[in-house]
């Protein structure tokens, strides 16, 4: 970048005080000591205040500091329109007297903490759940989106009583121009675009929306670029309705910085913590979905999608190959329940060795609907709990699947790490097998199925 370029970029962080997005202003929040303490009860709900923009995603973690009652929960909390936030628990299961820690992060960074106990539930403590202002952030000629090259950022666009925008970044002066067309599909009056730096100029996914209800469809595709998008200022532009029209109607500036800026510039984590690298991850049906696992200094992780409720499970063990102490993980939600790989990694140092036996056999695709994502330490799932998430996976273009004929699943009492009762049948290449206890074996390529106990 020329010096130019860069002293631009500086003069508008220098400038950006408050935006529609993360800015150099120091975040911070705080919890509503009258939401506390939480009881053993359903429905206990954590309030609070902070000064993130209005339409931005918290975290809110309540994480077990008492070894006789492990657990951790997270929920997303949306900042309102007046700076407050609210997150739904149900503590139901956990026994009273149980400490915890309760902490509020915003894009990856503790906001808050505080250590707190679970109370006993004598009666009905059930919290009311607030009703909060709608967050209608406006995006303006000083507003300011940062972000990290490879991250991706989340732009609030306000949609001004409008069901339909284009929204257009980019220009001739940075050599990237890409636009789409929005639609507010829940009626909240907001639609916030996701922008993917790792993707921009890639055949991968570099706009979407954080709301499944939402919607965006690309209608000036983006330029191949031969290497990571550029650190720099990218204007970005709304125009409401289905043009362009002679002017935008709101403007802002989203800030690529770049990976490999100078320490003092950022709160730097010199001991990174093991866990997933974000709480929520999206990708469309059909498409593949990059988990990132922060290892740390654990020589193996186990990661565990879905479960019961959502219909789908695979339980698989990651391990850092190249030393860098992340694995990325990749899950093709096409192959998802098929005969096909689900799981691989983006690093061809690394790898990933699914249970078998864990993956759920799937009569179609993968359900649009959320998927619990849990971690443990080590190699298999145990009893403690380090790290949970979110896999959103939306709806995406119906499509027929390419990936063969669905293993036909036969009832039966089925222990999940059962693998020797395959062992013996003559199976020829790419024919399928019911198993005792009704695992399916794909020969050839090693891929056992269950069904959904």
């Amino acid at each position: 970048m020329t010096t130019r370029s860069l002293a631009l970029v500086g003069l508008l962080l220098s400038a950006t005080v408050v935006g529609v997005g993360p800015t150099l202003a120091a975040q911070s929040a705080t919890v509503d000591d009258d939401s506390l303490p939480l009881a053993s009860a359903e429905r206990q709900v954590v309030t609070g205040e902070t000064s993130v923009t209005p339409g931005s995603e918290l975290t809110v973690r309540l994480r077990s500091t008492d070894s006789d009652a492990p657990f951790l929960r997270q929920q997303s909390a949306r900042v309102a329109e007046d700076g407050s936030f609210a997150a739904v628990f149900d503590m139901s299961s956990t026994p009273p007297n149980t400490t915890y820690r309760l902490t509020v992060l915003y894009d990856g960074q503790t906001l808050t903490e505080r250590e707190e106990r679970i109370v006993a539930c004598d009666g009905d403590c059930a919290d009311p759940v607030p009703e909060t202002p709608t967050p209608t952030p406006a995006p303006s000629g000083d507003a300011a989106v940062q972000v990290t090259q490879g991250d991706v950022a989340e732009i609030p666009v306000a949609m001004d009583g409008t069901e339909t925008a284009v929204f257009s970044i980019g220009g001739d002066d940075v050599n990237y121009l890409v636009n789409a067309s929005l639609t507010d599909g829940d009626g909240d009056g907001t639609v916030t675009v996701r922008f993917d730096t790792a993707n921009a100029g890639t055949d991968g996914e570099t706009l979407s929306t954080a709301d499944a209800d939402d919607s965006l469809t690309v209608t000036h595709e983006e330029p191949d670029l031969p290497s990571t998008l550029d650190p720099a200022a990218y204007e970005y532009r709304v125009f409401y309705g289905d043009g362009t029209g002679d002017g935008a109607d709101a403007v802002g500036t989203l800030l690529v910085e770049s990976d490999d800026a100078p320490d003092e510039q950022f709160d730097v984590d010199e001991a990174p913590e093991f866990g997933f690298e974000r709480s929520v991850y999206r990708a469309r049906q059909g498409e593949t979905a990059r988990l990132t696992v922060v290892l740390a200094d654990a020589e193996a992780a186990t990661v565990s999608i879905g479960g019961r409720e959502s219909g789908y499970e695979i339980n698989a063990t990651v391990r850092d190959g190249d030393g860098d102490g992340t694995v990325t993980l990749l899950f093709d939600t096409a192959a998802a329940g098929h005969d096909g790989p689900t799981l691989g990694t983006a690093a061809d140092a690394d790898s990933v060795a699914v249970e078998p036996g864990s993956e759920v056999a799937l009569d179609t695709r993968l359900d649009a609907t959320d998927y619990d994502l849990t971690l443990y330490r080590g190699a298999g799932v145990s009893d403690d709990v380090a790290d949970i998430g979110t896999l959103s996976v939306q709806a995406g273009e119906e499509f027929t699947s390419d990936r063969g004929p669905t293993a036909t699943i036969v009832d039966g009492p089925t222990d999940r790490n059962d693998t020797q009762s395959l062992s013996g049948l003559p199976l020829g290449p790419g024919s399928i097998a019911l198993g005792v206890g009704g695992l399916v074996a794909i020969a050839g390529l090693g891929i056992v199925l269950r069904p959904l106990l």
